[in-house]
C-alpha cells in the first residue's frame, strides 16, 4: 500500500512539473511573440510621421532629436498636432527658432519610461527630459490635461518600438517659475504683484500648491476707481480678501474649467464660472483667450479684463 502511494505520488509530481513547464514554454512563447510585434512597429519618430505630426517631425529634425527618439527607450512623447503648432503665440514662434529654445520645448514633451493613458492620475506629476515637470488633470467632462495641455482622448497610447505618443491639442511651455515669479515677469500684472507684496501673499503664492489665480490686468485694476484702488492697497486686510478671492486650491486648466458652476475660493467664498457667447466667464470678468491657461511651476494662471470684488465688501473701505 505504501509503494502504491508513493508511486501515485511520483506520477502527481512528474504531471505537475511537465504542466509547469509547459506553462513556462507558453509564457516565454508570449513574451517573444510580444517582443517580435514590438519590434515591427515604427520608433518615434517613424510613428510621428505616420500619424500626421509633420510639425513635429520637423522640428525634431531641425532641433536635432530624431537620434535621441530614436533609441531603444521605452519614452513616452505627448505629441502636438500640426495645428497646435499652428497656433501657438507669435512670441513663441520666435522663440523657437533659437534650436536651443526650441530643444528646451521639444524635450518638455517627452517623458522617461513608458506611460500609458491609465496610468495617468489626476494632480500627478512627471519629469520631463527638459528637467521641469508636467502636470497631469483629469475633470468631471472627461477632459485630460498635461500641463494644462488637452490630450486628444481619441489619439492615446499609439505604440512605436521604443515608446508611446499621445497627441496634444496644443502646445505646452515650460514654466519659468512659480505664480509670484511668473507675474513679475509679464509687464500685464505690474499692479497685482505690488497688490500681492501689500498684503503679504508673496509666500504662499511662491508654495508648492497646486493653485488656479485668475490674474486681473494692469487694464482691469484701471477700471477701478483710482481712490478705492489706492485704498485697497493700504488696508491690509480688505486687500488680502480681495486678492485671496482671485485664488483657488488644485489646478483648474481652461479644458476642465468648463465643467464647473462654481470654485471656493481661498477667502472660503465661490465665484460663478460660465461659458457666455464662447468666451469663459468668472463672474462677471472674463477669461482673456491668449492670457490663458499661463503655464507655472505650481498651478495656472488665466489673465482676466476686471478685478474681482467678494460679495458684501464695501468698497469705501
Amino acid at each position: 500500500m505504501a509503494g502504491t502511494l508513493k508511486l501515485v505520488l511520483a506520477v502527481l509530481m512528474v504531471g505537475s512539473a511537465v504542466v509547469r513547464g509547459s506553462e513556462f514554454v507558453n509564457f516565454m512563447s508570449i513574451q517573444m511573440e510580444a517582443a517580435e510585434r514590438l519590434q515591427d512597429l515604427p520608433n518615434v519618430p517613424a510613428l510621428a510621421g505616420q500619424l500626421g505630426l509633420k510639425s513635429l517631425v520637423d522640428l525634431v529634425v531641425k532641433a536635432g532629436l530624431a537620434p535621441a527618439l530614436s533609441k531603444p527607450g521605452p519614452i513616452t512623447v505627448f505629441g502636438p498636432t500640426d495645428a497646435a503648432f499652428a497656433a501657438i503665440p507669435a512670441w513663441l514662434k520666435k522663440a523657437v527658432e533659437d534650436k536651443d529654445v526650441l530643444t528646451k520645448v521639444l524635450t518638455y514633451h517627452v517623458l522617461a519610461g513608458k506611460v500609458l493613458s491609465k496610468d495617468i492620475k489626476d494632480e500627478a506629476s512627471a519629469a520631463t527630459l527638459n528637467g521641469k515637470p508636467i502636470r497631469f488633470n483629469i475633470y468631471p467632462n472627461k477632459a485630460i490635461t498635461a500641463q494644462c495641455a488637452p490630450i486628444d482622448v481619441s489619439k492615446v497610447d499609439q505604440m512605436a518600438s521604443n515608446g508611446v505618443i499621445h497627441e496634444l491639442k496644443s502646445v505646452m511651455i515650460p514654466p519659468s517659475g512659480n505664480i509670484v515669479e511668473a507675474a513679475a515677469a509679464c509687464p500685464a500684472f505690474k499692479t497685482l504683484v505690488t497688490a500681492v507684496k501689500a498684503a503679504g501673499l508673496v509666500e504662499v503664492l511662491s508654495g508648492e500648491g497646486p493653485f488656479t489665480v485668475f490674474a486681473p490686468t494692469d487694464k482691469a485694476f484701471q477700471k477701478l476707481d483710482p481712490k478705492v484702488l489706492d485704498g485697497l492697497l493700504k488696508n491690509k486686510t480688505a486687500l488680502t480678501n480681495v486678492l485671496e478671492y482671485h485664488v483657488a486650491s488644485l489646478t483648474y486648466c481652461s479644458a476642465g474649467l468648463i465643467s464647473y458652476n462654481q470654485l471656493k475660493m481661498l477667502n472660503k467664498m465661490t465665484v460663478a464660472i460660465k461659458v457666455d457667447g464662447g468666451k469663459l466667464k468668472v463672474n462677471d470678468a472674463t477669461v482673456i483667450p491668449l492670457g490663458a491657461d499661463g503655464s507655472v511651476t505650481n498651478g495656472v494662471v488665466h489673465a482676466i479684463d476686471t478685478v474681482l470684488i467678494p460679495p458684501g465688501l464695501n468698497l469705501g473701505l
